[in-house]
């Protein structure tokens, strides 16, 4: 490490609207001589943190281009990109509107809570016709009761717009590495984070999808740079990641690892179905002589209002 110059570099590191880069220390790096490092994207703005208002930094300049008041998009019930979606909308004087995949809910989740509290509109979505997104039902229903005056943003801040938003946050994030050749790792619901990230200077990625049974991981990335006219020019790697019960869930495994991860870096709390998925990962390849970047970057992706959907007795943060 220190040939290159580590020691020095994270002693200086730079504070830049919240911009930060930090030693992350995993349990096997102790015996593999690989360093790791994490980009605190959960403290980058208090507003709405993370991978979420750089998708959304687009898509808001064309609402309001067209002069759009209200914007909708769908998310679940514990949705980061609703808890972000909606910060932004009301720091802005918007009004959020919410598709809501689940036909009722007895009581609401923290996250659509603090949503209605902030002036959030929801509609809720029976479980087939949500999956059609843009094209489902719930969306021409809701365009006619507003006369077309609403304008749309695909679940998770997905297309073109969110492409070119990570893009920008990917290119934010390789200056502020100051030319250190790092691996770069990210997690992935839609993908367009990623494939913000594979249009950038970052050399290789290994990308880890958080949803079940991915099988055209690099290929969805690649279509979605291309739908937004940007080129790649990253090295990509997927992972079906471990899945730890499905999306949205996790595993005692996983609660133990991050437990054992708070030990080792006290201050810095990973969300529990992105990041954190991410890191037990890596660990686990490292653990097995599998993983062979000397200095990789995670990227935190926020999200740790997750956190409130899980019970009191798998809280870890």
């Amino acid at each position: 490490m220190h040939d290159i110059g580590y020691g020095a570099f994270i002693e200086n590191l730079l504070y830049d609207n919240q911009m930060i880069i930090e030693p992350l220390y995993l349990p096997a790096q102790q015996t593999s001589g690989r360093q790791f490092y994490i980009y605190r994207g959960d403290l980058e703005c208090s507003v709405a943190p993370g991978n979420k208002r750089h998708k959304l930094k687009y898509h808001l300049q064309q609402a309001s281009k067209e002069n759009k008041k209200i914007l909708a998009t769908f998310g679940g019930p514990h949705s980061n990109h609703i808890a972000a979606f909606v910060a932004q909308c009301k720091h802005q004087g918007l009004t959020p509107l919410i598709v809501v995949r689940g036909e009722t809910w007895t009581k609401l989740t923290p996250t659509l809570r603090q949503a209605v509290d902030s002036g959030a509109l929801l509609f809720p979505s029976e479980r087939v016709d949500y999956k059609l997104g843009l094209r489902a039902n719930i969306k021409k229903v809701v365009d006619e009761y507003y006369d077309h005056q609403v304008y749309w943003i695909p679940e998770g801040g997905a297309g073109a717009e969110g492409v070119r938003g990570c893009l920008d946050w990917a290119n934010e994030i390789y200056r502020l590495c100051r030319g250190k050749p790092f691996h770069l790792c990210i997690a992935s619901g839609t993908g367009t984070t990623a494939a913000g990230f594979a249009a950038s200077g970052f050399s290789s990625m290994t990308v880890f999808s958080a949803l079940k049974g991915v099988v055209s991981l690099t290929t969805d990335i690649e279509n979605q740079c291309l739908d937004a006219g940007l080129s790649i020019n990253t090295s990509i790697k997927g992972f079906d990641e471990a899945l730890h019960g499905g999306f949205g869930k996790v595993s005692t495994a996983q609660l133990d690892f991050l437990k054992t991860l708070k030990t080792l870096n006290p201050d810095i709390p990973l969300d529990p179905l992105y990041t954190s998925k991410m890191v037990y990962k890596v660990n686990q390849l490292c653990a097995q002589g599998e993983w062979q970047h000397n200095h990789t970057l995670f990227v935190h992706t926020g999200g740790l209002q997750g956190w409130q959907g899980l019970p009191l007795e798998k809280q870890v943060y």
